[in-house]
């Protein structure tokens, strides 16, 4: 008497069993559905462009940016992004063009300091003539997100020719948007540097 183990049934030469059959079918079966579907004219994929960074530089959308959180006029927030030009890539304060960008960099922002309501620095700005808005980095302005009534110059309070603009985040003001400031006040800041393709 066998416990636990089980009396195989010895197959005779020339026969096989049927479920061995079936399961040969089934592979056989499986390998032309493979073998069909390798024939059939694939889609075609859509090209993923590959682009580089510097070192500890985050890639979105064919630029890279940085979060520096040291606190700057915003003058001196441009210059600082200059000294990361490379070649004919210039570094500037960031600019923005859409809404998906703003988040990227707010969101930049706040993964390096979590839960701390910062205010930070962009290259927007109306130095050259008051209320005609411009990127440093000579892009077009096709996208804004003032916060409530801003720009303001600072009408509110005290004028203060409020001509740079910054992300900024209130309890009271919507989550990300624009605020022009007076630029010799001191924030973090993001620069904003094309990246190499790789293609």
């Amino acid at each position: 008497m066998y416990t636990g183990c089980q009396k195989l049934e010895r197959v005779p030469r020339g026969k096989v069993s049927k479920s061995r059959t079936e399961q040969r079918g089934r592979e056989r079966s499986r390998r032309d559905e493979l073998w069909l579907l390798a024939l059939q004219p694939a889609a075609m994929p859509e090209p993923v462009h590959a682009y580089s960074c510097p070192l500890f530089w985050t890639e979105y959308e064919g630029h890279c940016y940085r979060y520096f959180p040291i606190n700057k006029t915003w003058a001196e927030a441009d210059l600082y992004c200059a000294e990361f030009s490379i070649g004919i890539r210039s570094a500037k304060l960031a600019s923005i063009h859409s809404w998906e960008e703003n988040v990227f960099v707010y969101d930049l922002v706040n993964s390096r300091v979590p839960g701390i309501p910062t205010d930070i620095w962009t290259g927007l700005n109306d130095l050259r003539q008051e209320g005609h808005f411009e990127w440093t980095d000579g892009s077009s302005f096709d996208y804004h997100y003032w916060d409530g009534s801003q720009p303001d110059d600072g009408i509110h309070s005290i004028p203060e020719e409020e001509d740079c603009v910054q992300i900024w985040y209130r309890h009271s003001s919507a989550l990300r948007s624009w605020n022009d400031n007076a630029c010799g006040r001191s924030f973090p800041f993001v620069c904003k540097i094309p990246s190499l393709a790789l293609d």
